[in-house]
């Protein structure tokens, strides 16, 4: 997998599990299963309050996973036409992780700080 940092600070934690990435511990694509025709990009980002991550649109980017589009292969059938070629038929080849890419964005200040922030109140 291809690692890029796109800025300074402390980034989420992730691992990878076969081909299961998750992201912060809160968040678990199956990167096979999420593999199209053409390249995927998957944005996780935390919520209005900078606690949950998810997928999708955020307040806060966490990381950008750039799945690479389906290669395919031609394998042979087992089978011969009437002239005694052999038949091939397309199949898709597995997912090869070391063309995923993982942007990893900082986190914001205090995240993960089991500490409650009080917001200022203006009367």
């Amino acid at each position: 997998m291809i690692i890029t940092e796109i800025n300074q600070g402390p980034k989420a934690e992730y691992s990878l599990q076969g081909k299961v990435l998750t992201i912060g511990g809160q968040v678990s694509i199956d990167l096979q299963e999420r593999q199209s025709d053409v390249q995927k990009v998957i944005d996780i980002c935390l919520d209005n309050q900078l606690q949950t991550m998810r997928e999708g649109i955020g307040a806060w980017y966490v990381a950008t996973i750039i799945i690479p589009p389906k290669q395919r292969e031609l394998v042979p059938s087992g089978e011969v036409d009437e002239e005694g070629n052999d038949i091939y038929i397309e199949r898709d080849r597995e997912l090869d992780i070391n063309k995923v890419e993982l942007r990893l964005w900082a986190l914001p200040a205090g995240y993960g700080q089991n500490e409650s922030t009080e917001q200022g109140v203006t009367e």
